[in-house]
């Protein structure tokens, strides 16, 4: 890769502030007290480290570097999102009448999002659920208004954790094919790899920040090592197998008992879902208290019990086993089916929250390992 424009560190606060004019910026910052790290909104960041308090300055700090507790999906698809407030209305003159009136939230500030110093791979989650939410004969309006127009700023990976696996399911740690600016740390600045046509207007507003004349000589030999060293980090748990053989592997071992082998200490908590960048599963609830109420939808997750649970009682996945099968089927098979895109992109979060040490890069061996009997 050879870099096509450059930016001093220095200079970036000066670029969120331009960016913040006519978007709204989000980037990933870190929480020190609690250790968490999570998308922020640029504006609401400068108004903590400004504060009065000097403890606000030493607690939060922005992190490009470690990818956040949670996966950036929210900021499309939030974990909870009222639809619209009713009520009934009753006319004392026509008891047998009921008027029913409905109140939907305000919207949005209008500005379109930048996800600044997103990953690679989370960029690749979100394209997954713009398949889902976007294409086809229905689409999700909910979610395409906040998704429109959005931009994302990619920060590469120059060191992968040890439960980052985005090489194993096609992904890359500098897969800029979906980001509209990609960018790749060097000592004293960023490189950019990758500006697309929407992004273009942006750069050239920044022309005064962001420019080539301080690129290294040798830019494409420093970012080549670089992306050698990322890629070399990553650890290989299967190789040579191709995103449309896992359908198959995966057929093949349905009926497996190697299912109750692998979760076998699985709690079924449902952590793994809550952080997944892909699971794009959700219920509709009302909540009414007299007369008024609320609908909303909210995330739901399919190692649930009542999960498939019907109405008449009957559960068909009432095992755990079945539902962690349903749940490595849908990453690994069935969307595979549907659109060609396998759904777990190897951040490597569930890995790094689950309880009880399931690691699905072992689970997926297993079935490979299993299908090849």
């Amino acid at each position: 890769m050879k870099a096509i424009s450059f930016i001093h560190k220095n200079d970036l606060d000066q670029w969120l502030n331009k960016l913040s004019n006519k978007f709204r910026v989000y980037l990933p910052v870190q929480d020190k007290e609690r250790a968490i790290i999570d998308y922020m909104d640029w504006e609401n960041y400068k108004d903590i480290i400004t504060n009065k308090d000097p403890k606000s300055k030493d607690k939060f700090k922005i992190n490009f570097t470690e990818k956040t507790k949670k996966s950036p999906k929210y900021l499309f698809f939030p974990s909870t999102e009222k639809f619209f407030d009713f009520e009934y209305k009753k006319d004392i003159e026509k008891p047998n009448e009921v008027d029913l009136e409905l109140k939907t939230p305000p919207e949005d500030s209008g500005k379109p999002k930048i996800i600044f110093g997103i990953k690679p791979c989370d960029i690749a989650g979100i394209k997954r659920l713009d398949l889902i939410y976007g294409k086809g004969d229905k689409t999700d309006s909910y979610y395409l208004d906040k998704r429109e127009d959005s931009l994302f700023i990619s920060i590469g990976c120059n060191n992968p954790y040890p439960d980052c696996f985005c090489t194993l399911v096609g992904g890359h740690p500098f897969d800029f094919e979906n980001a509209d600016i990609g960018m790749v740390e060097l000592d004293d600045g960023y490189a950019i790899i990758k500006i697309s046509e929407k992004a273009k207007a942006i750069i050239k507003e920044s022309k005064d920040l962001i420019s080539d004349k301080d690129l290294p000589e040798d830019n494409k030999k420093i970012i080549d090592d670089t992306e050698t060293g990322a890629v070399e980090k990553i650890q290989k748990y299967w190789g040579g197998i191709k995103i449309q053989e896992f359908p198959e592997l995966m057929d093949k071992t349905f009926l497996s008992d190697i299912w109750e082998k692998i979760t076998a200490k699985c709690v079924s908590c449902a952590a793994c879902t809550y952080v997944c960048p892909t699971c794009f599963c959700f219920n509709i609830r009302d909540e009414q208290k007299d007369l008024k109420g609320e609908r909303y939808r909210v995330w739901d997750y399919c190692m649930n019990s009542y999960y498939t649970l019907e109405a008449s009682g009957h559960n068909p996945r009432p095992d755990k086993n079945k539902r962690y099968r349903n749940k490595a089927n849908c990453k690994y098979s069935y969307n595979i089916k549907r659109n060609g895109n396998v759904y777990c992109i190897g951040c490597g979060r569930c890995i790094e929250v689950c309880p009880v040490g399931v690691d699905i890069r072992e689970v997926v061996n297993t079935v490979i390992e299993n299908a090849k009997k």
